[in-house]
């Protein structure tokens, strides 16, 4: 091949980083970037005229934008199988631990996301659901049969980095609470020595028995909501009123300005239930079968029912195999699951084209998924490492999820502080200086405002960089 494999990775690499939304932006956006394309391998010579002469003759009008066409591109990075997909995530984040990412022991949550498609899409999968919609002139509701077509991403992430440790692209109609342990030894093998997952947060449709006890064996704890009708749920409900664990939490808020602004205290109470023995199926599978047995015996569960939330009665139950003497740690530890929604979900689809694939097909959809989610991973870490990097050596490091800064406004804030500094390349070394100090290196005086106090002579520039004239 004209074009080494790497290249086509990190220019796919590129397209996810800047966000660029669509494949046929790319040669105005990126393939014409001169700075960016050198320091990816490119040469000048390559970026004005192609890797080819090929189709120059039945050109008129329209002159080469970059080495390479979008179709190029999109054509040979699809080539990588899942199996090479899943690798490269993989690695990345067993070198994210080595590098010191992660803390020594972790909590994390899954969770699963549809990609809809259209019914065009080669190899696409196919979701039937029933919704209830009102129907026109008469406004009665009737239940119609709708189908999705598409993939669902599922991701384990920790929750401490909201980086992403494992995922899986199947299709939209796969049920993906068969996926909780094989995603959880996953991580676990991509994270190695380097840091321990001890604790797992999850949506009732991981509720499984059998793999609930698998993570009890395995010493790690699990908190995950209970569905409505399930025996050991109706049981928690009637017993929290005679539990001692109870908890509770009040927070002022403020509604109105100034004179007119009134104070409202709300409260959230949760009540620990220990020692339930109603859900069968928490077990392995020979002992589930024994269930009808007289002599049979279930695996006691804990339970966290909250009774009150902001004021408001819910009656949702938690189950956990950990303590719930103090029930508000596994209510919090249910609440971190909603970092999911907005610190994977929300910016993989707003800030980072979730949903903008570079072929309408299987391997499209996979390739985009995966990259993505190893430069959010590796985006991530930067910004973590960077942040840890600037504290001072006596201030305590601790994540605060990049203060909740989303990608967009990151981008945001590097081009304001880049937009006056420029890329200066001298064969194969290169430098980025301030458009002010480059003048003064150039030999120009200057006298404009908005540019850096005291810049000194071309010898103090090169001196602040650890150079000499």
């Amino acid at each position: 091949m004209l074009i080494p494999v790497v290249l086509f990775i990190l220019l796919y690499f590129l397209r996810a980083l800047l966000g660029i939304e669509s494949m046929n932006a790319l040669p105005l956006l990126l393939f014409t970037n001169t700075a960016a394309m050198t320091l990816l391998g490119f040469n000048a010579y390559q970026i004005a005229n192609g890797f080819t002469k090929r189709g120059d003759a039945l050109r008129q009008n329209k002159q080469k934008q970059g080495p390479l066409t979008a179709q190029c591109l999109a054509q040979n990075i699809c080539k990588l199988t899942v199996k090479q997909m899943e690798a490269l995530l993989n690695g990345v984040v067993h070198r994210l631990a080595a590098f010191g990412i992660f803390a020594e022991e972790i909590a994390v949550v899954i969770d699963g996301s549809k990609l809809e498609t259209t019914e065009k899409f080669e190899g696409r999968g196919c979701l039937r659901l029933e919704r209830r919609v009102k129907e026109k002139g008469t406004g009665r509701l009737v239940t119609i049969d709708v189908f999705l077509f598409g993939w669902k991403v599922i991701v384990l992430m920790d929750i401490r980095t909201r980086i992403p440790l494992a995922a899986k692209v199947v299709k939209i109609q796969e049920y993906e609470g068969a996926y909780l342990l094989p995603l959880l030894r996953q991580a676990q093998a991509n994270l190695g020595q380097y840091a321990r997952i001890v604790k797992v947060v999850a949506d009732r449709i991981y509720l499984d028995g059998e793999d609930l006890w698998e993570l009890n064996q395995m010493g790690i704890l699990f908190v995950v909501i209970a569905r409505e009708g399930m025996a050991v749920r109706e049981d928690a409900l009637a017993l929290a009123r005679l539990s001692p664990n109870v908890a509770e939490r009040k927070r002022v808020v403020r509604h109105g300005h100034g004179s007119q602004q009134t104070r409202e205290e709300l409260v959230t109470q949760v009540i620990g239930v220990e020692g339930l023995t109603t859900y069968d199926q928490y077990g392995t599978a020979e002992h589930t079968r024994q269930h009808n047995r007289k002599d049979f015996q279930s695996n006691p569960i804990n339970a966290v029912v909250v009774d009150l939330w902001d004021n408001e009665p819910s009656g949702r139950v938690y189950l956990t195999n950990g303590p719930v003497d103090h029930p508000l740690e596994a209510f919090d530890d249910y609440d971190d699951r909603s970092t999911v929604e907005n610190g994977l979900w929300r910016e993989a689809k707003q800030a980072w084209d979730f949903e903008h694939y570079p072929q309408r097909n299987e391997a499209g959809v996979v390739v985009h998924v995966f990259f993505t989610l190893v430069v959010m991973a590796l985006a991530t870490a930067y910004r973590l490492w960077k942040e840890r990097e600037e504290k001072a050596p006596e201030e305590p490091f601790t994540v605060s999820l990049l203060k909740g800064q989303g990608a967009r406004a990151w981008r945001r804030e590097l081009k304001a502080e880049n937009r006056d500094k420029v890329i200066v390349f001298v064969q194969e070394h290169y430098g980025i200086f301030h458009v002010a100090e480059f003048s003064v290196l150039a030999g120009l005086r200057i006298r404009a405002m908005g540019i850096p106090p005291e810049l000194g002579s071309p010898a103090d520039i090169l001196a602040r960089y650890g150079l000499s004239p």
